[in-house]
This record gives C-alpha cells, structure tokens and sequence, in this order.
C-alpha cells in the first residue's frame, strides 16, 4: 500500500522535478533509480587517504541523489584494502561502501555505458568524467580535458569538495538543468576561489592547526554536511575536540535523502541526538543545546567561540550574530526549482551590519513567494495528484527543494575559511556561487583579508605530520 505524501515525507529532490516538470513522485525517484550513477575506481586508492574520502563522499552524495543507485567498479584487492576514513566505521574499504548504501563490483575490464566517474589510476574511457585536486585545488571534467592532478593532501575539504561537485555535474546532466554538466572543466580554489583556475596561489598550503571546539547550529541538510566535513579532518586525538551541537527538531522521513548522517532508522529521532551518536562513535566529543536561538539567546563561558551556521532563516542568523561569539561562518541555500544550486557565504564578524548581511524578506518578497505557491499548488499536475485539498497543497509546494552534493560544496566552502582563519590564511568576509553554472571562472567574494588574523580565545590542535 502506497503511503500518502505529507510535508514530512516529501523528498526535497523529487520536489525539484515536480516544481520544474510537474512529474509526480513515483516516477520521479524511478527515474533516479534508473539514472542511477557509477563510479570506476583504480588500484591507488587502497593507500590514500584523499582518494579513499572522495570515493565515500561520491558513494554517500550518489545514494541519496539517485535512490540508492550508485555502483562502484573496482579490483578485488581494492575492496580488501583497510578503511583509512572514519567517516564510516567499517573496517574494509568493500565494507564501507556498503555501509553508506553503495554496491561495489568486482571490475570486469570493460567501462560503464555513458557517464560514469573515475578516481585514482583508473582507465579513462570514452563517457569517463574525472574528479581530482591538488592543496586545495579541484578539477571535474571530461578525463580526456582533465589531467589528474598532484593530489596533494593539503586539505582534506578538497576531496570532499571534487567528489560533490562530480556527483553535481552528473546529477544536473541528468535533471536536464545545464546542457554542458559532465562535458565542461569545472575548477577552483577553496584556498583563493577569487582567482583563475590556473593561478599558482591556489594550491594553497598544508593544514597545521584545528580548532578544538566548535559550535555546530541548525543539523539539517548543511549542518550535517559541516559535521562530515569536520570529521574528516586529520585530529590525531579527536576526544580532545569538542562540537556542541544546537537543534530542537526531529528527524523526519523526508531529511533521510538529504541528510549525510541520516539512515531509515534515524527517523522520528532528535536530529541532535543523532549526531551526537555519529560525531561519539567517530572520537569526538559532543555537548547538546535542544533548544532555537532567538533574541535571547546567548553565548555562555566555556562554550565554543566559533560558530557554524546552518540556519536557512535570516532572523536566527541576526541573533546569532548578537550572541556573543568570536568567529561565525555562514552560509545560505536557495530552495526552490530555480535557484536551489546557489551558495551565499558569509562570515561574522564582517564589514556590513547583520541586518545587510541578512535581511528579512520584505512584504512584498512574502507576497511574490506566497503566490508562486499557490500557482503551484492550483497548476501543476504532480501537487494535484497529492492532495486534492489546497490548504494540504499549499503545504507542500512550501517545503525547499534540497539536493545534497550543494550541502556537501557549502560545507566544505565555509568549513575552509574556518580553517583559514585558524591558520592564518586569506579569508573572505563574502562569497556567492551557483553550482550548476560552474566553469573555470573566478567566484563573486570579497576578500577580507589575505593572512587572517588569529581570533580570541580559540583552542587549537596541532597536526601531527607522518614522515
């Protein structure tokens, strides 16, 4: 029996289908399925530890965004080969794919048919879009226009950030979004993203300092991306590193796809709890605040002075920034059909004040964006076919369209200027860029500036460099 669709189970991505094509849900995610994603692995991966968190980035990014369908190729040694992420805790890098949902294969010697991605030493065939990085450097395009790069582990963001963006070009070929995804050369810099591809300033240098507390608000689908992202970072003793985790809603069905955390079973569960578990079973240490920021909320003594914003309301990102914290790393994601692929970063301090960094939508803005759902929910086929009553209409055409690869690139853009300006790095205040337009081109951001200084009352760790 087919369960009817509420605001609580809608996927975010089939909304996307059903606002840009008015194609209902259940074909939706069949044709996802059958989209599905592959991804041909070569031999070098058993030993590196950027390749192998590219591989599991792609493989948890490919499940959520094509329905579970996501094949990856590789020699039978290669699944044999220890786990080196703690991302997952499976033991075997076979069993690790496994664990994120993906189904690996024993590589038969022929490619995939059409797109698929490669990874590593991996043959290049006709069809083959390659995902590599050099420091902080990534590159996405056609393996016959893009060499592999150095692939220096500078910062392990860039892994994360080349295997997303390649999960993005499929995704967007796929979705009919940008006639060029897959066939273009998607590069840039996390270190200097102002700069051209080429520029040698780029590469950026190795990560030396980690900040051992950090405040981690709002755990929905960018939140959840920073916790990824965050223990993925090389901290040689990770009890030492405390992530305060702040949220009061529950996990519900329709944030298991967007999730990077989140399984089934997640469901119904306080979204900080569920972290929490994720974040201990990996080493780290958690400290849980149920409850929302609002006028009054504020920063206490001992807590963290850093703070990751994965808010998707201005009004909460304004009293955060009333709340007495050292540092605040931001972003925004839009939410509908046409604009869900945009990234907005910002940092607080920063030179504009709160209510022009953030601004609340105007009466006019609410009135536009009330009407386009009503057209939705009077006009499109697909809403019709859910809920013959309009009041249960206008609940879903409400609900943002999310897909997740944009949350995985997000995180990784705010998580790296955290990270610069821990370690002295040049820094913006702002940023803004939109995925599925993505080339070679500069980003739109505004440099702040280019060794950040250190901000007060920051703890850090040091990396232990392995010879």
């Amino acid at each position: 029996m087919i369960q009817p669709i509420s605001s609580d189970t809608l996927s975010r991505i089939d909304k996307l289908f059903m606002d840009q094509d008015a194609i209902g849900i259940e074909e939706s995610r069949r044709l996802r399925a059958q989209r599905g994603i592959e991804v041909l692995v070569g031999d070098d991966v058993k030993a590196s530890y950027g390749l192998q968190l590219a591989l599991l980035t792609a493989v948890n990014l490919g499940v959520k965004c094509f329905a579970g369908e996501t094949k990856v190729h590789a020699a039978a040694e290669v699944w044999l080969a220890p786990c080196l992420v703690l991302v997952v805790r499976a033991a075997t890098l076979g069993e690790a794919v496994v664990e994120l949902g993906g189904k690996p294969t024993v590589w038969s010697g022929l490619p995939p048919t059409g797109r698929h991605l490669i990874l590593g030493n991996a043959v290049a065939e006709a069809g083959a879009v390659r995902m590599t990085y050099d420091g902080w450097r990534i590159a996405v395009g056609p393996a016959t226009e893009v060499p592999r790069m150095a692939e220096r582990e500078y910062c392990q963001l860039a892994s994360i950030a080349a295997a997303s963006i390649a999960v993005g070009e499929v995704f967007a070929d796929f979705a009919g979004i940008s006639i060029t995804a897959t066939r273009r050369v998607v590069t840039f810099s996390l270190w200097r993203p102002d700069l051209s591809a080429e520029h040698p300033d780029g590469v950026g240098r190795q990560l030396v300092e980690l900040p051992l507390a950090v405040g981690a608000f709002g755990l929905g689908h960018l939140g959840q991306a920073y916790l990824w992202g965050l223990a993925a970072l090389p901290y040689s003793s990770r009890k030492d590193a405390t992530i305060l985790l702040c949220d009061d809603d529950r996990v519900e069905k329709a944030n298991v796809e967007t999730g990077a955390l989140l399984t089934s079973v997640s469901v119904t569960y306080l979204k900080t709890r569920v972290a929490a578990d994720w974040l201990e079973t990996r080493g780290f240490s958690t400290r849980l605040l149920e409850r929302r920021v609002d006028e009054n909320f504020r920063r206490t003594a001992g807590e963290p002075v850093i703070a990751l914003s994965g808010f998707d309301d201005n009004r909460a990102r304004q009293w955060l920034s009333e709340a007495g914290f050292n540092a605040i790393f931001d972003s925004g994601l839009g939410g509908e059909d046409h604009n869900f692929d945009t990234i907005a970063f910002h940092t607080w301090p920063n030179p504009r004040v709160a209510c022009d960094v953030w601004p609340l939508e105007s009466t006019e803005e609410l009135a536009a964006r009330e009407a386009r759902k009503r057209l939705l929910a009077a006009s499109n086929a697909a809403y019709q076919a859910l809920d013959a009553d309009e009041c249960g209409r206008l609940l879903l055409t409400g609900k943002s369209v999310a897909v997740p690869f944009v949350g995985a690139v997000a995180a990784c853009v705010v998580l790296a200027e955290m990270l610069k300006t821990v370690n002295g790095g040049p820094v913006f205040s702002d940023l803004k860029l939109r995925l599925c337009s993505l080339g070679t081109s500069r980003l739109e951001g505004r440099l702040a500036s280019e060794a950040a200084p250190p901000v007060r009352g920051v703890q850090t760790h040091t990396i232990k460099r392995v010879e």
